[in-house]
């Protein structure tokens, strides 16, 4: 009984922290719970989990509970499904007709198709539409390249179908690391 109460307690405590979560704390400040007393002779303490909030979304849509790149800890499969996310963002920019992106770390390669009609091709403008889809998606993403050539394009997506059949983020590492300095001119 002493058991299934301090369970009950925390799964208690936890939506609460949860609920206030989800209430949009985007100021950047740590959401903690109160310790949770029982009442039985031998009180157990027990402290709810501390959630730092940050209002990046992770892959599946829901928030970023740390501060940290969501590709840190990411499974090649989460990391793609990320960059399918931001593909579709940058494709909703109505002069983009296709997009393909990948991820290493903090770093996203974004290779952009314009649409027939657009002819002013990837101008400081374009890029800061890019880039502000890209952050809406996760904020976490801070180095963005952004590339219009066909041949890069072909080479991102050929990295991202890749990235898809991988067992591990480490494995394509220096791949898109070497895309990334042709993207970049280094």
């Amino acid at each position: 009984m002493k058991k299934r109460m301090t369970v009950l307690l925390c799964m208690i405590a936890a939506g609460l922290v949860l609920s206030g979560c989800a209430a949009g704390n985007a100021s950047g400040t740590t959401a903690t719970a109160a310790p949770i007393v029982t009442n039985s002779p031998a009180a157990e303490v027990t402290l709810a989990p501390t959630i730092a909030v940050s209002p990046s979304a992770s892959p599946d849509g829901t928030m970023n509970p740390t501060n940290e790149p969501l590709t840190a800890a990411m499974t090649p499969a989460q990391a793609g499904r990320l960059a399918e996310n931001i593909a579709e963002a940058v494709e909703r920019i109505s002069e983009v007709d296709d997009a393909e992106a990948v991820i290493s770390d903090d770093r996203v390669l974004v290779a952009v198709e314009f649409d027939d009609q657009y002819k002013a091709g990837l101008d400081e403008r374009m890029k800061q539409m890019i880039e502000e889809a890209v952050q809406k998606v996760d904020d976490g993403l801070t180095d963005i390249e952004i590339t219009d050539d066909d041949t890069l394009y072909g080479q991102v997506k050929g990295l991202g179908e890749r990235l898809m059949k991988a067992t591990g983020m480490d494995e394509l590492a220096d791949d898109f690391g070497d895309l990334w300095d042709r993207v970049t001119g280094m």
